[in-house]
């Protein structure tokens, strides 16, 4: 079996992963091969817990996009938590918090997904999964 190496807790079908202080390419790669390892086992929920970590650059958010996308791609459930506001700021600004929920300690994020059993997908991406709208006849109220 594959060694894995970084900072992580399995509690019972939940993955939560700690970054380190700074996430940047190395980091975020060595979270990117994490969640992989985990989606290979069949572990559907995760989390991010942000706390020990002061500043995600441009790299690193490239990386939870993929991160991300592949969760969702296997219909599992991503939630972030403990994030600095500098963090919360720049997710917020690129449109992830749109995406992911965020919560401000490991212990709400917990029990947010242990409480789930099926991810639902948000409902602007439901529609946009079933050919959406082409526009006609929208309006704005």
């Amino acid at each position: 079996m594959r060694r894995i190496e970084g900072n992580f807790r399995e509690i019972e079908d939940v993955v939560i992963l700690y970054p380190d202080n700074y996430i940047n390419g190395i980091e975020g790669d060595r979270l990117d091969e994490m969640c992989d390892f985990f989606l290979l086992k069949g572990v559907k929920k995760f989390l991010i817990d942000f706390s020990g970590t002061e500043l995600i650059n441009s790299i690193g958010i490239s990386i939870m996009i993929g991160i991300m996308e592949k969760v969702r791609e296997r219909d599992g459930m991503l939630l972030f938590s403990g994030l600095k506001k500098v963090n919360t700021d720049i997710f917020g600004m690129v449109g992830l918090t749109k995406f992911v929920q965020v919560f401000g300690t490991e212990k709400e994020a917990m029990e947010e997904l242990l409480s789930r059993q099926t991810y639902e997908r948000p409902p602007m991406e439901r529609a946009a999964d079933s050919g959406g709208s082409d526009g006609a006849g929208d309006t704005d109220l």
